[in-house]
């Protein structure tokens, strides 16, 4: 169980945007570019400098997202192992600094301060060792876990992140539930991209 509500954002920035054919970390949306939605969305929250993880792409980025530089810089030199990599790469940063950490995804630009917000306050006042937003019983991202977790997140391989986790039965895990389909919503491929161009996310 979490100790307290001392959250540390990590925005995984690292991959390689395989299916997209170009960094999506870049893409626009809404004026911004995706990146710059992840950290205005963190800092938005009253979290502390948000912890920013690069690899792929790391100097294109920095030139092109213009909140880039008020992040907390970390490399990825293993990126293209998979998301996992990244997730180790944010606890090493984070270890011994928090009580719990969020990650967030850079391919969900819809997520904004207010969710960041409301789920660090839930989960400071019940201290689970897990929260994860719920849009109609579907589990969504960004993921809240506590630093009571991160010796076994740096075991994490692969794509699959920390999705291990949600099947130990002995955790602490709790649902947030909410209205917004952003925390479902990603954006992988350019025809991705292109439905989100044309008809924009609705309010929820």
């Amino acid at each position: 169980m979490s100790s307290g509500g001392n959250i540390r954002a990590i925005i995984l920035a690292a991959g390689t945007s395989s299916r997209m054919g170009r960094p999506k970390q870049l893409l626009q949306v809404e004026g911004e570019c995706m990146l710059d939605h992840a950290i205005a969305a963190a800092q938005g929250a009253g979290a502390a400098p948000p912890v920013l993880i690069l690899g792929a792409f790391a100097e294109e980025i920095l030139r092109g997202a213009r909140l880039a530089t008020t992040c907390e810089i970390h490399r990825n030199q293993e990126y293209g192992k998979g998301q996992a990599s990244s997730l180790v790469a944010g606890v090493q940063a984070v270890a011994g600094r928090c009580d719990a950490a969020i990650f967030l995804l850079t391919d969900q630009p819809f997520i904004d301060a207010q969710l960041v917000a409301g789920m660090t306050a839930l989960f400071a006042e019940k201290r689970p060792d897990i929260l994860y937003p719920l849009y109609r019983k579907q589990r969504g991202n960004p993921v809240i876990i506590s630093s009571s977790l991160f010796p076994r997140l740096l075991t994490a391989r692969g794509d699959k992140g920390a999705r291990f986790l949600f099947t130990d039965k002995s955790l602490d895990i709790l649902e947030y539930e909410v209205d917004n389909a952003a925390v479902v919503t990603d954006i992988d491929t350019l025809q991705d991209y292109a439905a989100i161009l044309l008809y924009p996310f609705p309010s929820p």
